[in-house]
């Protein structure tokens, strides 16, 4: 049964690994999803759902969902989504499938990436910091 729903700024809604256990559909307020590392991947808003992806391929959260704002919202329970997505057409199902995974692909590189920018961050202060003592010693 939907339920309406309400989260505090900066209150946790679900973790990377949590089971999926259904989605949301923002009414108003802002919901960050992040990355295992804490990178933002996008900020959600109104009339955006969220949380169905793991309805969806069958594997528990794959982001962290943080609300940035105050938020409130309606969830709608995996058994209602499982329901309507099995009476979906084939050929939608597919494509659900396909962008959700496609999702999930896209979130990983988007961490990789980040990896690899801190680590030429750090890099780079590394290397100015060596620069800078060997101008002193000169």
């Amino acid at each position: 049964m939907v339920s309406k729903i309400t989260f505090e700024a900066d209150q946790i809604i679900y973790e990377i690994g949590d089971e999926a256990t259904g989605a949301f559909i923002i009414l108003s307020g802002n919901v960050d999803l992040l990355s295992k590392t804490g990178v933002r991947l996008i900020t959600l808003g109104k009339d955006e759902i969220f949380g169905e992806i793991g309805q969806i391929i069958g594997k528990n959260r794959s982001v962290t969902a943080r609300a940035r704002t105050r938020v409130e919202g309606i969830f709608i329970p995996k058994k209602q989504i499982a329901e309507k997505f099995q009476n979906a057409d084939s050929v939608i199902q597919s494509i659900f499938r396909a962008v959700a995974l496609r999702l999930q692909h896209a979130s990983k590189d988007i961490e990789l990436l980040n990896e690899k920018y801190e680590n030429l961050r750090r890099d780079y202060a590394r290397v100015n910091s060596e620069l800078a003592r060997y101008k002193r010693a000169r």
